[in-house]
């Protein structure tokens, strides 16, 4: 054998090995819980579940609300994890998933010298500001539709919300357990927390260019719930206030 084979050899394998390595695209997709929240885990591991399911590699990206929104626009994203049912009446050309990935609870938080809130009617007699974390559609929308007795304030994250209320520049923070992470969930201490206001049941959404995804993934959804797989991350990851 020539000496030079072996050497060709080692260039040809290097030349064919990344080829071979190469898989189908990855799908990208949003969603606007932190790394660091409680939730941020469950939905990594549900979309991961989901996708092998439907024999696609799948991502997770944490992008703030607005600028997660604006990719789902561009088709920079396939699809955002987290938004609420009536998010579609703002967006109709997104697919919905039939069904919910999540159930999350909210909580109004509130200094340790203020009176718990615990239902939705409480809120405009008691409170004036109220705290919630930036891009979250359902926030936006029940704060809003309170104007002009509360006067509602995006902040980046839970975190910087919670220390509004305890810096005093906000009576209440409006949030939900699956946007807490180690670092809210110790700061829960220093205010009090009323009862959950609302249950609130996330969904996943498709860009209009990905819609052709969504009989696989409504059928995958509804073996994994089949399985138990919600009820299982939810005990692993979401822990209650």
């Amino acid at each position: 054998m020539p000496r030079c084979w072996p050497a060709l050899l080692v260039i040809a394998l290097a030349f064919s090995a990344p080829a071979a390595a190469q898989g189908p695209d990855t799908l990208i997709f949003g969603t606007t819980h932190e790394r660091g929240s409680f939730a941020y885990g469950y939905i990594d591991e549900y979309l991961q579940a989901l996708c092998a399911e439907i024999r696609q590699r799948c991502q997770l990206q944490s992008l703030p609300g607005r600028r997660g929104a604006a990719m789902l626009a561009d088709g920079s994203i396939v699809g955002e994890l987290g938004r609420v049912r009536e998010y579609s009446e703002q967006h109709p050309e997104y697919k919905r998933i039939d069904e919910p990935f999540i159930s999350l609870r909210t909580y109004m938080f509130t200094r340790a010298s203020r009176p718990e809130i615990n239902s939705w009617d409480e809120v405009a007699n008691k409170v004036r500001t109220v705290s919630y974390q930036r891009g979250v559609y359902f926030y936006q929308k029940r704060l809003e539709a309170l104007r002009p007795q509360v006067q509602p304030h995006d902040v980046q994250t839970v975190t910087a919300c919670l220390q509004m209320v305890l810096n005093g520049r906000d009576q209440a923070c409006l949030f939900d357990d699956g946007s807490l992470g180690e670092d809210g969930k110790a700061l829960l201490p220093q205010g009090r927390l009323g009862r959950p206001l609302d249950v609130l049941n996330l969904y996943l959404y498709l860009g209009k260019d990905h819609a052709v995804l969504a009989p696989s993934i409504n059928e995958a959804a509804k073996r994994l719930h089949a399985q138990g797989l919600k009820t299982r991350l939810h005990r692993k990851y979401i822990i209650s206030p």
